[in-house]
């Protein structure tokens, strides 16, 4: 590592899912702009590997992520742009994975780590965790994570969080729906790879399809997403015909 911890990217398997690790255990597993670029080649990897059937999201230590590290970027706008935009192409590769991607919340998901977890699919936090986005209790406001949270959670819910830097806790992240289990601290990376591995005595290519369709259909209007859904039945009837051949 460099004399400025950049962090880094742990990468395991556990059977067929990939394990995504974030390392930086000193900065609260913060985000820098090489982890972002390293996590965008990894889910780029597992999407066409056929061995991989899932991903799982997770920090290393007792915190899963508490944000991106915009000082990554240095102190030019050109940097900072370069930064923004690697922790923005992260999200997108999140977004392309095309098979299960579950976020194992195994401490606090803070600002830019609570973007992460709403980016996964599904979700398994510790009873410990809190969730939240305090950027204005330092001077910013929640700009990347915004683009990510704002369909996951009620408007209400949202700046009430965002402008009282109010946390919450496993159980109300829960009831809100941000997490599908609560549960301890020591089983949240087993739970996840299990729900990670659920599809993958599946069709791999039309879970693939139905994933792809979900992102790509997010901000589409009605008209849109059904003429895309239209080629993605297409696609799967014929990729469900060939398996059966």
């Amino acid at each position: 590592m460099s004399a400025r911890d950049e962090g880094s990217i742990e990468i395991t398997m556990s059977g067929s899912v990939q394990v995504l690790t974030l390392a930086r255990t000193e900065n609260n597993n913060r985000v820098t702009q090489a982890m972002s670029e390293q996590a965008v080649r990894a889910f780029e990897a597992a999407r066409i590997n056929p061995s991989v059937s899932g991903c799982v999201l997770t920090g290393k230590g007792t915190v899963f992520c508490t944000g991106g590290d915009y000082l990554s970027g240095g102190s030019t706008s050109e940097g900072r742009l370069a930064f923004a935009r690697a922790f923005a192409d992260l999200e997108r590769a999140m977004n392309r994975l095309g098979k299960p991607l579950v976020a194992a919340i195994n401490g606090d998901a803070h600002a830019g780590g609570f973007s992460l977890l709403a980016a996964c699919d599904l979700a398994v936090a510790a009873d410990c965790a809190t969730l939240g986005l305090p950027e204005i209790a330092h001077g910013l406001f929640p700009f990347l994570a915004l683009a990510i949270v704002k369909d996951t959670l009620p408007k209400k819910v949202l700046f009430d969080m965002v402008y009282r830097a109010r946390m919450l806790g496993a159980v109300e992240s829960q009831q809100l729906h941000l997490v599908n289990e609560v549960v301890p601290q020591a089983d949240v990376l087993k739970r996840a790879i299990e729900l990670a591995g659920c599809t993958a005595e599946f069709n791999c290519d039309i879970v693939s399809l139905g994933r792809d369709l979900y992102y790509n259909t997010r901000c589409s209007n009605p008209s849109e997403a059904v003429e895309q859904s239209r080629f993605a039945l297409v696609a799967a009837l014929k990729a469900m015909e060939e398996s059966q051949r």
